[in-house]
């Protein structure tokens, strides 16, 4: 009887052993699987920030080519042209129409708030903590850097703004670009427009417009375009469908 109880009782440990392992054997399989998943669907989720990014820089690249390109060159020359007379150096301008359009001109940009990068993708990956998804620490390193001199760039672009804009518009219709003509400012006295843009008060919003245009000019694409590079690089070596890249 004995013997009998002792082999019913190995029998049952047997059988718990058995089927704790059969559960144990489930639960790894279990967790294997949710960790292939999981580590699959991160890896989909990196290369989407990653081309979304890689968009956004891009994109960031034209408008520094835009803004601070051609754009700033002509403001810059604008404000050469009228620096003499507004100085006092030269006098009163004999052709008023160019003297007036390169004052306006010289304001281009000066009262625009606007960041010069597109911000949305790297804001979502700070706010979400996905930008652990990005495994290349230099990759990583490398966006965060950009996206952070380029708001010290901002910021400080963003407090040269001056009053020149503003004092133009209380003389001038802002409208009046390079294709107006004296005509379209008959309701402005422009010889009174003159004289206020000689006065010591317009000398000083010049000055503190150069300083402006001088600090946007340090701007180039230069930082957009090599992360652009490094981009392409480490999205080709993630992913077997290099044509999904321009």
């Amino acid at each position: 009887m004995k013997s009998t109880r002792m082999l019913k009782i190995g029998s049952r440990a047997s059988w718990l052993l058995r089927e704790t392992l059969v559960v144990v054997l489930g639960v790894l399989i279990a967790l294997g699987l949710n960790d292939y998943w999981t580590t699959r669907n991160e890896r989909a989720l990196e290369l989407q920030y990653l081309m979304r990014i890689h968009e956004d820089v891009s994109t960031d690249a034209e408008v520094i080519d835009q803004w601070f390109g051609s754009g700033l060159q002509k403001k810059l020359q604008a404000l050469d042209a009228i620096a003499p007379v507004v100085r006092g150096k030269e006098p009163a301008p004999e052709d008023v129409e160019s003297f007036l359009r390169n004052v306006v001109i010289g304001g281009w940009g000066g009262t625009s708030a606007t960041r010069w990068v597109t911000s949305t993708t790297i804001e979502d990956l700070k706010a979400t903590g996905n930008l652990r998804l990005i495994r290349d620490v230099d990759v990583r390193r490398n966006i965060a850097r950009y996206y952070h001199d380029n708001e010290m760039l901002y910021i400080r672009s963003r407090d040269r703004r001056t009053g020149y804009t503003a004092f133009v518009a209380s003389l001038l219709p802002l409208e009046y670009d390079v294709d107006a003509n004296l005509a379209a400012m008959k309701e402005f006295d422009t010889d009174r427009a003159v004289e206020r843009f000689r006065s010591t008060e317009f000398q000083d919003l010049l000055n503190q417009e150069y300083n402006l245009a001088l600090f946007r000019s340090l701007i180039d694409n230069a930082p957009s375009k090599q992360l652009v590079s490094d981009l392409e690089q480490y999205i080709r070596r993630l992913d077997n469908s290099p044509h999904r890249l321009p």
